[in-house]
């Protein structure tokens, strides 16, 4: 892959170090100016500017191809336009515990979070398509705010988005709790197995999109294609 590279040096008390890279969708291998990706060393941030969509990497033995992988990133800024947040951008960012400016983000790539395991929270209020495995191992993720008719991408594995997440934590309250070694199929109750069309999923019966409200208590309606989680 081919990044266009800039390097700053501020001399001072001390000496800060950051970098940016052109980061917009790329074409023959060169990503685009009109997102640029800049970190910096001494406050550990990833910001991410421009307008539009973000560019994707690929994987290589299991890692990411962006160069800031590898990087200690404990925070990252959304600012300006930027519309995406490309395949694999966020993967292994296992200190990264915060990002900001998602307001206009509409899609998530493939594995975009996925090892993101110190994120605690992520609001993506106006997100429409999330990639596959997009929070695969996050676990340390409490809570996700995110639309009820956003579509999920799929795995080649067949992993879930959330496999691996604080998901594994979820339960539902109520009528029968979390209905011991049975699944919870909504508005039926305890079930010994679940029906055609549905999978299993953590102890629910469900088709294969997911809802993580704001609430403190957990519900679970299930009309077709929706089911609701909360942690516990």
């Amino acid at each position: 892959m081919k990044y266009l590279a800039f390097t700053f040096c501020f001399i001072g008390a001390g000496v800060a170090f950051a970098e940016t890279w052109n980061c917009g969708p790329a074409t023959d291998g060169v990503y685009s100016d009109s997102v640029k990706c800049t970190y910096d060393e001494e406050s550990k941030t990833l910001t991410i500017s421009g307008e539009g969509p973000m560019g994707n990497y690929a994987s290589i033995n299991n890692n990411s191809t962006a160069p800031w992988y590898g990087k200690d990133i404990v925070h990252a800024v959304i600012e300006g336009n930027v519309t995406s947040i490309g395949d694999r951008v966020f993967k292994h960012a296992e200190n990264l515990t915060d990002i900001v400016g998602l307001e206009n983000i509409t899609h998530l790539g493939y594995a975009s979070f996925s090892g993101a395991s110190s994120l605690v929270s992520i609001d993506l209020p106006n997100v429409q398509e999330i990639g596959g495995v997009a929070f695969h191992y996050t676990s340390s993720l409490e809570y996700a705010g995110i639309p009820d008719d956003v579509t999920y991408g799929s795995d080649p594995l067949s992993r879930d988005n959330f496999e691996g997440s604080k998901l594994s934590n979820c339960r539902k309250t109520g009528e029968c709790g979390s209905c011991g070694d049975k699944f919870v199929q909504a508005g039926v109750g305890c079930v010994s197995s679940c029906p055609e069309g549905y999978t299993s999923y953590y102890g629910f019966c469900t088709r294969t999109r997911y809802t993580l409200p704001e609430a403190d208590e957990a519900t679970s309606n299930d009309n077709e294609n929706t089911i609701e989680w909360i942690f516990e």
